[in-house]
């Protein structure tokens, strides 16, 4: 757990790591293209559909935690 605290520390203070992940996802997004072209359609719709929950779910205040109910203690 520790390595990924420091790693995502990193990628959020060094530019040059952040623009080579970037680079990377974008590499990585060209090989899966080329394997097949279904497969980069079913990647975008799965993106589109977590970025609608997460909008829904910032909007709405899907799966907040509820106050603790004191009176059955």
């Amino acid at each position: 757990m520790n390595v990924a605290v420091s790693l995502w520390q990193l990628v959020q203070q060094d530019r040059l790591v952040r623009w080579a992940a970037y680079a990377s996802a974008v590499i990585l997004w060209f090989a899966i293209a080329w394997a097949d072209v279904r497969i980069l359609f079913l990647v975008v719709l799965i993106g589109a559909l977590l970025w609608w929950l997460r909008r829904q779910r910032e909007r709405y205040g899907w799966f907040e935690e509820r106050p603790d109910d004191l009176d059955l203690l």
